[in-house]
């Protein structure tokens, strides 16, 4: 782990030298440029986790808030009771274009260099998530009430980042951070954006994608089952059948 730290290390300073070649953009006022080590995370059989390098160059006097999210899917929440000395599932809301996954890192606290109006207005950090519903019958309170238990729930399976990763300056104008992505993470574009916050304000913002993807026969799994959804499912059945068969025809002879 130590040594990858070093790597990444080298990587952004080296990276950052190339940066500070003379460019006429890099003294204009608001100007960011930001790079990846690696335009992609592959997902494998045995994929605990991938970890890439993000790096790039701002002008002197200003921070750097940088916000990840996954690709948005519609998400039910659902909330139990206890009747009669068992727990079930009552009402439900789903709520539309979530994000899959959330991240944020900053070079200091957002709540310290933005208001909170800016801060909800751009969605950075979790509380600040717009999550809208389907039902617009229903409360304020009760949205409230589920929302948190949304972002608990994501939370609490790695997929959304209570707490804000540190953007390192290197230097005046370089700047790097380390971007986690845990193995439970969808495929899909992920999408890495920067915000230049100088006085309070943010006067720039530039975005780029990662994408999320199988590899090697779990991609090719992946495929058949999106593209031949029906086929997939009957063979799924057929699978669990002879399993099923082999296996009682094993205990039975034993």
């Amino acid at each position: 782990m130590k040594m990858q730290k070093y790597i990444s290390a080298i990587i952004a300073l080296t990276m950052g030298a190339m940066f500070l070649a003379p460019s006429p953009k890099a003294a204009e006022p608001g100007y960011i440029d930001i790079d990846l080590s690696k335009p992609e995370v592959e997902l494998t059989a045995s994929f605990d986790g991938a970890e890439l390098l993000l790096f790039g160059i701002h002008n002197p006097g200003t921070d750097v808030i940088i916000v990840v999210r996954g690709p948005g899917l519609d998400t039910p929440v659902r909330r139990k009771e206890r009747v009669a000395g068992v727990w079930v599932n009552s009402d439900e809301i789903i709520f539309k274009d979530v994000p899959t996954f959330y991240s944020t890192a900053s070079t200091l606290p957002p709540s310290k260099i933005l208001s909170a109006k800016i801060l909800k207005r751009y969605e950075i950090g979790v509380e600040n998530l717009n999550l809208e519903i389907e039902n617009s019958t229903v409360s304020k309170d009760e949205i409230k009430l589920f929302s948190d238990g949304l972002i608990r729930n994501m939370t609490n399976v790695d997929l959304y980042g209570s707490d804000v990763s540190k953007i390192i300056k290197v230097g005046k104008q370089l700047f790097r951070t380390n971007l986690w992505f845990p193995s439970n993470v969808s495929v899909g574009d992920y999408t890495v954006t920067t915000h230049l916050v100088k006085d309070g304000n943010i006067i720039n913002t530039k975005a780029t994608n990662i994408v999320v993807h199988k590899v090697g026969i779990e991609a090719g799994i992946y495929n058949f089952a999106h593209d031949y959804a029906l086929l997939y499912g009957i063979l799924a059945v057929i699978i669990a059948v002879v399993s099923g068969w082999t296996a009682n025809a094993a205990f039975r002879k034993g």
